[in-house]
């Protein structure tokens, strides 16, 4: 049912919603500059078809084949009483803590070659999956079983239950997922670039930084957005609309966890034990081994200069997060709250930016700063406000999962005892979600921490964070100099992921 939001939660996500269209206006402006006729003869050109299959097919691939990991890791965990279960529900979320450009300059430096077409889907895949395992997994935990036993008691197969009566309770997860993994696909540049695998957005860097042509680089851009439309559009009809909150009498009965057979306990654990070594310890292993054989490590630097990186990164991540998730949280609240036309298209505006190489949101605010406000220009204000149009759709999809399980009959029940909606808020809805709020936070600092496009570009010369140390050392096969960085930035991207595992997807 269509709600008309309040005049001033209207005039908040609009003010949220203005400096989200910077990018887009910049990507216009330069595009237009190409001409038709020149524009024509770059989308039909054989390069252009070579670059559109490689981006689809890293993308398709790499989401189908990480819901189905996320899903597969999800069930076998939720369900099943196995050796070894309680190692391994961390330990599928640990890829998370290694950046993919950091996995990647770990494969590529072994003897054998990891680039190319297969390389690349595996790496990602590898990195990528925990996107869908922590979400669904959350999901199974607070699932009903009554609805899959009514359905049993009709006399529907297993397979007819699962499609009928679960999946549909598992779509919210699976699309958030599914979104931003697909969207990240699009747009990843170290680890493409660093496996040698032509994608639109190593095309686009290099023609910013071999030709200087923003304007062709503009009209790659606007490629990559039409395809996001896409993509946002279907999540949007796979979503659906039904309610996803229990709304009968009664508590919600959980699932009984089974205990698995001898054999199949170990084909289990050795499932297990494959992704956990060939997502985890072989990077792990690889940067232990740079540490200690390799013949570069004093181009690192006294510690100072170690420490000046690892504070900057803590530093523009914390408050690129902070800002991120209270931007997001009036988008997602108006759009599932007062769902409306406007709404809906403000809400899922940053998923279309998310579409754009943080390459052109960076340009497109240096473009900004240099012309009307020179003061800020490279500013940590100015990277923050990256940050923010970077990592808001991955704030938005968490705090979504959170909000759309509460029912609005708190407010309606609040209300007719004579409350505020702001006490309502502050002692029910606030509260509730508060653990969403903490995925939310968690989520944006952990991918902050490792942003490296945009912090290249809007980040004063002077000015070094764990990320880019990683990737100058990595760019001239200093492995073991870039090393002490990169295992700085897995042990501290573990601490959100453990908050995120133990508090907000439980």
């Amino acid at each position: 049912m269509t709600r008309t939001p309040p005049l001033w939660l209207t005039i908040i996500i609009l003010l949220i919603g203005l400096p989200l269209l910077l990018p887009f206006l910049y990507i216009l402006f330069r595009a237009i500059e190409v001409g038709l006729d020149r524009s024509l003869e770059l989308l039909i050109r054989p390069r252009m078809a070579e670059l559109l299959t490689n981006t689809m097919l890293l993308m398709v691939c790499v989401t189908i084949g990480s819901i189905f990991l996320g899903t597969l890791c999800a069930f076998l965990l939720e369900r099943y009483r196995f050796f070894g279960k309680s190692f391994f529900e961390v330990a599928m979320s640990l890829p998370l803590c290694i950046p993919a450009f950091v996995s990647c300059f770990t494969w590529i430096s072994l003897t054998f070659r990891v680039e190319g077409f297969w390389g690349t889907i595996g790496i990602m895949t590898l990195s990528s999956f925990p996107l869908a395992y922590l979400p669904i997994s959350a999901t199974l935990k607070r699932l009903d079983r009554s609805l899959e036993e009514v359905s049993l008691s009709l006399g529907k197969s297993q397979t007819y239950t699962f499609w009928h009566a679960i999946f549909p309770q598992l779509k919210p997860a699976i699309g958030s997922s599914l979104l931003l993994i697909a969207l990240h696909m699009l747009v990843d540049f170290g680890a493409v670039s660093i496996l040698n695998y032509q994608t639109f957005t190593t095309a686009i860097f290099q023609e910013y930084e071999m030709s200087f042509n923003n304007s062709t680089a503009a009209l790659l851009s606007a490629v990559l957005m039409a395809i996001c439309s896409i993509i946002v559009l279907g999540e949007t009809f796979f979503r659906g609309k039904q309610t996803l909150y229990n709304s009968g009498k009664g508590v919600t009965r959980p699932y009984p966890v089974k205990t698995l057979s001898f054999g199949k306990q170990c084909l289990t654990f050795g499932f297990f034990s494959s992704i956990f070594i060939l997502s985890i310890g072989v990077p792990v292993i690889m940067l232990i081994y740079w540490l200690i054989v390799g013949h570069s490590l004093e181009s690192v630097g006294d510690f100072s200069e170690f420490l000046s990186a690892f504070s900057n990164s803590f530093i523009i991540s914390g408050l690129g997060a902070l800002l991120t998730v209270v931007c997001a949280f009036p988008l997602v609240w108006a759009a599932v709250r007062y769902r409306s036309k406007l709404t809906v298209w403000i809400d899922r505006l940053p998923y279309l930016l998310h579409a754009v190489p943080g390459l052109v949101i960076a340009l497109s605010l240096i473009y900004f700063t240099i012309n009307y406000a020179n003061s800020l220009y490279q500013t940590f204000l100015v990277i923050i406000v990256a940050y923010f149009m970077l990592y808001l759709p991955m704030a938005q999809t968490t705090l979504r999962a959170s909000l759309e399980q509460l029912s609005d009959n708190i407010d309606k029940v609040g209300q007719s005892l004579g409350r505020s909606p702001f006490y309502i808020f502050r002692t029910l809805t606030l509260p509730a979600m508060l653990p969403g709020i903490a995925a939310a936070f968690s989520l944006v600092f952990l991918n902050l921490m490792k942003e490296l496009t945009a912090t290249l570009l809007l980040t004063p010369n002077d000015i070094k964070t764990l990320s880019i140390a990683v990737w100058e050392y990595t760019s001239d096969a200093q492995y073991a100099a870039a090393t002490p960085y990169a295992l700085m930035l897995v042990l501290f991207s573990g601490i959100p992921v453990f908050l995120l595992k133990k508090y907000a997807f439980k």
